[in-house]
Order: structure tokens, then sequence, then C-alpha cells
């Protein structure tokens, strides 16, 4: 009688195939319809992918909605060679002009290399070095970062840029076909990130995390704008405005032990950023080019973080006299002034259409007068 381990008791024995391979086995296929199981999957997945965009997009996620990747940065970096208008900065360059409304009012599209979070020092070093660059770099300065920060959040793009392999770019290829036509795409959609912001209650001893959650909506050439769940979401927006209030107690300097301010920059410090600008702006006016500078609207805690931590004298004259350069700051033109900053930091999508058609041509005429000052 055969045991109950006994190969007699398989349903399907071991058929012996080569002489050369003894312990093979071959288990014939059941007979099932194939075609019938194929197309229940393919309907499946059909089914969920639907029910997932659907549930996205009534989150008011979008098809078209690029993410702000290191790679569709290196895209628009490629395109700053010749007479190219360049504006860099951080996010408030990036979410302030339309890129749209710059080229209906000059015939001349700009390329956006802004990054949030990050000091535009880096780029205007990039574009200095860059003997194939000639052109007009607009600077947009948002002082704690221009100021006090080599890098920043996203400065690795540079790296990136240098050093991107072919499976990359046709990495990259493939995201922007697929973020064309699917909201659910987007960075935020995953569960991990949804977990990262998920009200869960801190631990003893943790501090809140500064991670903002997404804030824009970005066409494939960067061209960037507020997020409407920002300035439509009262409960978005305040976590957004929450955000900055962690992001300025983090980074402003500590007070004294004794709880008084603690001391202003230095002006050793602040003298040696902009004799590194200066000395970038220099090459580029080398060969033809020019360097100008500008501050979007702020308002709510940037106010006091920035008129009081960064007076004006100390930083944005002293930088434009010291370089000499011009530049267009808000707080001098009344047509600059009044507009909505729902989380304090960046313009709405309506705004910034109507703030770049008021900067344009106050932007030019200075441009003008700085080349023809008679």
């Amino acid at each position: 009688m055969p045991s109950s381990t006994s190969s007699s008791d398989n349903a399907y024995p071991a058929v012996k195939t080569s002489f050369f391979d003894p312990e093979h086995v071959e288990r014939p296929v059941p007979e099932r319809s194939w075609r019938v199981i194929v197309l229940i999957a393919a309907i499946a997945t059909a089914v969920l992918m639907i029910g997932w965009e659907t549930y996205w997009r009534g989150k008011e996620y979008i098809a078209g909605d690029y993410k702000n990747t290191a790679a569709l940065w290196t895209v628009q970096r490629n395109k700053a060679t010749g007479d190219a208008t360049v504006l860099i900065g951080s996010s408030r360059m990036l979410f302030d002009i339309d890129l749209d409304i710059w080229e209906e009012m000059t015939g001349v599209r700009p390329i956006q290399l802004s990054l949030e979070g990050t000091s535009p020092r880096i780029f205007l070093t990039d574009l200095a070095n860059d003997e194939a660059f000639h052109g007009t770099v607009i600077v947009g300065l948002m002082a704690p970062l221009f100021f006090t920060t080599d890098g920043g959040l996203r400065a690795e793009v540079l790296k990136y840029r240098r050093e991107e392999s072919p499976s990359q770019r046709w990495d990259h290829q493939l995201s922007l076909f697929l973020e064309r036509y699917f909201a659910f795409t987007d960075e935020q959609t995953r569960p991990k990130r949804q977990m990262t912001h998920a009200p869960l209650p801190l631990r003893d001893g943790m501090n809140p995390l500064f991670d903002p959650r997404k804030l824009e909506v970005m066409t494939a050439d960067r061209n960037t704008e507020m997020w409407s769940r920002v300035v439509n979401d009262e409960v978005f927006r305040e976590e957004a405005r929450a955000q900055w209030e962690i992001a300025l107690k983090l980074f402003a300097p500590p007070p004294n032990p004794d709880g008084s301010p603690p001391a202003p920059m230095p002006d050793v410090v602040i003298d040696g950023v902009i004799a590194e600008v200066q000395a970038d702006i220099k090459k580029i006016r080398a060969r033809g080019g020019d360097v100008a500078f500008a501050r979007m609207p702020y308002g709510g805690a940037f106010t006091p973080a920035e008129d009081f931590g960064f007076p004006r004298e100390r930083f944005w004259d002293r930088l434009l006299a010291k370089t000499e350069t011009v530049g267009v700051t808000w707080h001098d033109h009344e047509e600059l002034q009044g507009y909505e900053l729902p989380e304090w930091s960046h313009l709405s999508a309506s705004e910034a259409e109507r703030f770049t058609r008021a900067f344009v041509p106050i932007f030019a005429k200075v441009m003008e007068e700085a080349e023809d000052p008679k």
C-alpha cells in the first residue's frame, strides 16, 4: 500500500522528459477559457482605473498637470541658450508670473527655471558659467532664501542635468504621456504620500513636520499657477498657512539665551553674498547679456519675517547698488499691490495673470531707463 506521501497519490504524476533532467515535472495546464479570463481581467482593470481617476478628479486633480521633476526642469534649462529671457527664483517667481501673458505682451516666451524652496543664486552661477548663454536673467528675490541659503530644497537639479541618463530621459517621456491624460498620476495621490499628511496625533517630543501639500498646477514648459483647491478649500488653505508658520519657526534664527531677538546678519555676510552675485553678473554682461531683480508680493506671517528680518535698505537696496543692476519690487508700485494671496506667499491663478499684466510694462520701462539713463 502506498504511503500518504507516495507519488502515486499525485494527480499529475511526474513524467520523465529528458535523460539528463530526470527530476523535471511536466504539469498539464487545466482546461480553461483563457480568452474569457483575459477579458475579465481587462474589464476589471479598466473599471478600477476609471474609478480611481474619477475619485481624484472629484478632488480637483486634473489631467495635463505635470510633476515638477528634475527632468522637467532640465528640458527647460537646455533651452536657456543664446539671447533667451530666463526667470530664476524660488516659488514666488514660479507662481506669480504667467508665461502666456508675458508672451502675449512682449512676443517673447520666458524660460521658467524657478524652483520652490531654492535660492536662485545657484542658477545664476550656472548660467554665468554657460558660454552658450548671453540673454536676460530676471532673478526673483525672496530675501530669506537668497541671502541665507547656498542651494536649498531643489539644488540637486543641477547635478541631475549633468548626469541624466538615456533611461531617465525615456522615463520622463513616458511620464509626460501618462500625465497628459490621467489625473491620478499626481505624486500627491500615492497612498504613502496620503499617509504622510494623515491628521495623526504627535507623540511626545515630536515636532510638526514641514512638508507642504500640493499647491500648484504646472504645464509641460513649467508655466505654473496656484491649484484651485488652495483658493477654494478653506481647510486646505489653512493647512498651507500652517505649513508656512512651521517653516518660519524652523528656519528663523533662534533667540538669544536671555530671550532677546537674535543679532542681525553681519554686513560681512551680506557683502559676501553680493560679491558672489556680482561676479556672476559680470560674466553674463561680458557676453552681452544682462541681469535684473524682482520682488513679488507677500503677506500674513511673511510680512514681519521679511520686512523686519531683512529690511530693504540692508538687503535689496544694497544688492542693487553694489551690483549696479535694476530691479522691481512690489513695494514701490501701486499697480503691484493689493493682490489676493490665499496662503500669504503666492498669488492665485487669476491674480497672477493680472499681476503679470501690470509687472511687464513696469519691468520693461525700468530696463529701458537703465540702458538709456537720459
